[in-house]
């Protein structure tokens, strides 16, 4: 109903699209579970995807949704059938980062894990946007030159959904910047800049990015205040006039906001 609700408000004001982001799969009640358990939690989306995309067209928006496929959490499902599957030296516990580690996706069976989980989700419903989110580096690495071919296993996999879902809009992730590069572009028209949307620290992020990319390129987004990075007060035009020099949209609560934003 919340979804529903926010959908509804947004067709008004004449938004095309709303993307559910984190925490609509496995027990994802908290940032350090479920990543790797890509299946939806129906105590939060009774009836699943289909019944909440079908409701979300009816509105008249298109429907796009969130996952980050190469993590998982050690808290997870995955995780308690195959350990094995992380990224990670014989000699040391794993490095946590943002309560997860990385998938090893070099591996084929590993691949073919994540590219099910994927398709799954893409084809239960009418999905018309796909986040792609990398929220940590790559560490504990058991060899030298692991991390050439897990970008080409990257490429494999968004080669593979390109191909099989040609109509459907691929957002990636920058990752800290390490992916807002031609490689990923080749795959998504678009990259989420960075997860600082403060409109002062935005102007040198999107100025930075600019030297290189198109406009276009860049994922830019007005977000509530104060600024959940940073904590910054900044007028809602402001945050507006920024985020229009980039690939616009909104990160809020829309029934929450005045009338007059």
């Amino acid at each position: 109903e919340k979804l529903l609700s926010i959908a509804r408000e947004a067709k008004k004001c004449g938004i095309e699209m709303l993307v559910m982001d984190d925490g609509w799969f496995g027990k994802r009640n908290a940032d350090n579970c479920s990543l790797g358990d890509w299946t939806v939690n129906e105590d939060k989306l009774p009836g699943g995807l289909p019944y909440l995309v079908s409701e979300v067209n009816k509105t008249g928006l298109k429907f796009g949704i969130w996952m980050e496929p190469e993590m998982i959490s050690p808290d997870s499902d995955l995780y308690r059938k195959h350990p094995d599957w992380a990224i990670r030296t014989a000699s040391h516990e794993p490095v946590l980062s943002r309560e997860q580690l990385v998938l090893d996706i070099t591996k084929p069976e590993v691949r073919e894990y994540v590219w099910d989980c994927i398709e799954k989700v893409l084809r239960s419903a009418h999905i018309e946007y796909l986040k792609w989110d990398m929220n940590r580096q790559l560490s504990d690495l058991p060899d030298t030159e692991i991390s050439h071919r897990y970008v080409l296993a990257v490429y494999e996999l968004q080669e593979r959904l390109v191909t099989e879902f040609p109509e459907l809009l691929l957002e990636n992730c920058s990752g800290g910047g390490a992916r807002f590069d031609p490689g990923m572009l080749y795959y998504s028209p678009q990259i989420w800049c960075s997860d600082d949307t403060d409109a002062v620290e935005r102007l040198k992020i999107q100025e930075g990015t600019a030297l290189l990319y198109p406009p276009g390129t860049m994922g830019a987004h007005v977000s509530d205040c104060p600024n959940q990075a940073i904590g910054r007060m900044t007028p809602f035009e402001t945050r507006g006039i920024v985020a229009l020099a980039g690939t616009f949209g909104y990160e809020l609560d829309i029934t929450k906001i005045s009338e007059e934003e």
